[in-house]
């Protein structure tokens, strides 16, 4: 039996053993895609919500699968496309509701420093929505979440070499705008960025 033919025996399997099957094909891949969702969906868009609606949509196709690629590339292929029409969604959002209120309830009881670390967080979220697609994931599928360049060319279908590629562009864009918004900082005498601590207000 090849592999396809394998991969999709154990998802029809799955499949015929009614919700206890849905539910550990949830349990065995939930970690993966919220990891993906909130590594790539940005400080506007809720990962839970993005994790949701991609298993909702693998649920009702997990009968039409047919094992071509990995199931950790399908679902990847399927996160994307959710990110990408939450990603458009949200850029109706501000373009129709452009004034938002400044959040202060929910961070007047916070810590001047915990604030501060939320403010990076969102700029580096920002910074990640900046780059272009293709090198937003290389970049946070292998420097975020570990995976080498040969997993990630799984993922994405394509040569292990645009994965490299991709990965240096991404990585030179990436540095360059969190140098900007101060996030890190690059020693005159050192290629190494320097993450700059968030301030404590005493």
């Amino acid at each position: 039996m090849d592999q396809a033919s394998q991969r999709r025996d154990e998802l029809t399997y799955l499949w015929s053993q009614g919700a206890e099957g849905l539910d550990r094909f949830y349990r065995d891949h939930a970690g993966q895609v919220l990891g993906w969702a909130i590594s790539l969906s940005g400080p506007r868009i809720d990962p839970e919500d993005v994790a949701q609606e991609v298993f909702a949509i693998a649920l009702k196709r997990l009968h039409a699968y047919r094992g071509e690629g990995s199931v950790d590339g399908w679902l990847f292929g399927i996160t994307r496309k959710v990110i990408a029409s939450n990603r458009r969604r949200a850029a109706w959002k501000r373009l129709i509701y452009s004034d938002e209120p400044p959040d202060t309830a929910s961070t007047a009881h916070m810590a001047d420093v915990e604030v501060e670390r939320m403010r990076t967080r969102r700029k580096v979220q920002r910074a990640l929505g900046r780059l272009k697609s293709g090198h937003r994931e290389v970049l946070v599928l292998v420097d975020l979440q570990g995976q080498s360049a040969v997993e990630a060319a799984e993922l994405l279908h394509v040569p292990v070499g645009t994965i490299y590629s991709r990965l240096h562009h991404a990585r030179k864009a990436f540095a360059a705008t969190l140098a900007r918004e101060n996030i890190v900082k690059k020693p005159q005498r050192s290629n190494r960025l320097t993450v700059v601590p968030p301030r404590s207000r005493e």
